[in-house]
């Protein structure tokens, strides 16, 4: 659907506030938010995306029964969330997705273009202003 366009500013957002229910809420640096955005930001600046891709930390997802949160957006893009996610398994297929997602020129992936950890995590999927669903 579409083609590479690697000068994209993508960004993904990270709930660092995630946590196991009935944990008390606010910030701690042991959440598990917090540890899947220090792993992926470190992961990110390793990697060949580290100039395509700014990974930010966000207070709250509102994901919580689907932790930990994170939110894929770029420029005219589909915007993605996904929950599920773990800093101990989830970074490789983050970045994986997140390297397939810069090389499309809308954003658009089709469920089996996502790696499959992130096919039955995803929550929502938002087109850009200008999609209207007859031209997918």
């Amino acid at each position: 659907m579409g083609t590479k366009n690697q000068n994209k500013d993508c960004v993904v957002h990270v709930c660092i506030s995630c946590r196991p229910a009935g944990t008390a809420r606010g910030f701690d640096e042991e959440r598990p938010g917090y540890k899947l955005y220090k792993a992926l930001k470190s992961s990110i600046a390793e990697s060949d995306l580290v100039d395509s891709v700014d990974v930010r930390s966000a207070e709250c997802l509102s994901v919580c029964r689907r932790p930990c949160g994170i939110a894929m957006s770029a420029g005219d893009s589909w915007v993605y969330l996904f929950g599920d996610q773990e800093h101990t398994h989830s970074v490789a297929e983050i970045v994986e997705c997140l390297s397939l997602y810069v090389n499309t020129s809308d954003g658009y992936l089709s469920r089996l273009q996502r790696p499959k950890g992130m096919r039955g995590s995803i929550l929502g999927r938002v087109p850009p202003k200008g999609v209207s669903n007859a031209s997918l």
